[in-house]
């Protein structure tokens, strides 16, 4: 049984990962060929897209029917892993932060300048103690006004001031 922090995923979920291969269609969509079979348009979801960026990935149909669960993504081999990394980071568009510019509260909101792995970016979060969360060790999640979300790999390396103004 796969498990993770004492999540316990059934056994019968589990597809062996030396069943699968993952390649693009030719529209871009993601290919999943298991035993034989190729399906199209294969939708991928994380089951704990906060703790786990590379295990339990839930494969399913565009119908919404369920494949099964993959365990590691390392354990696939080299071409399948970059075509499902490819398909996660599309999902789960989730830059790190790399930098931090001069971030302000007006009237509850933070505005900001930060840099990140996708570029630099003007942030606006409101409801600063909700969205922004402490995650596992040093790291921190942001979500802007817009529903985009930043990783934050290291908070303690945060300028003080920017760990005071984000609750951090």
């Amino acid at each position: 049984m796969g498990e993770l922090e004492g999540h316990k995923v059934p056994e019968d979920r589990m597809l062996d990962a030396a069943r699968l291969r993952f390649t693009r269609s030719s529209k871009g969509g993601l290919v999943l060929h298991l035993d034989g079979q190729q399906y199209t348009d294969v939708r991928v979801r994380l089951a704990f897209p906060l703790e786990a960026e590379e295990e339990f990935v839930g494969l399913s149909l565009a119908d919404g029917t369920e494949l099964g669960m993959l365990e590691r993504v390392a354990d696939l081999d080299p071409d399948s892993q970059a075509a499902l990394r490819a398909e996660l980071a599309k999902v789960y568009f989730r830059p790190r932060v790399t930098g931090v510019g001069r971030i302000a509260e007006e009237q509850g909101v933070l505005r900001g300048q930060i840099e990140t792995t996708a570029g630099p970016r003007f942030i606006e979060i409101r409801g600063w103690r909700e969205n922004v969360r402490m995650l596992d060790g040093s790291r921190a999640m942001i979500e802007d006004a817009d529903g985009n979300r930043y990783l934050v790999e290291n908070w303690r390396a945060l300028p003080k001031v920017t760990r005071e103004i984000l609750g951090l």
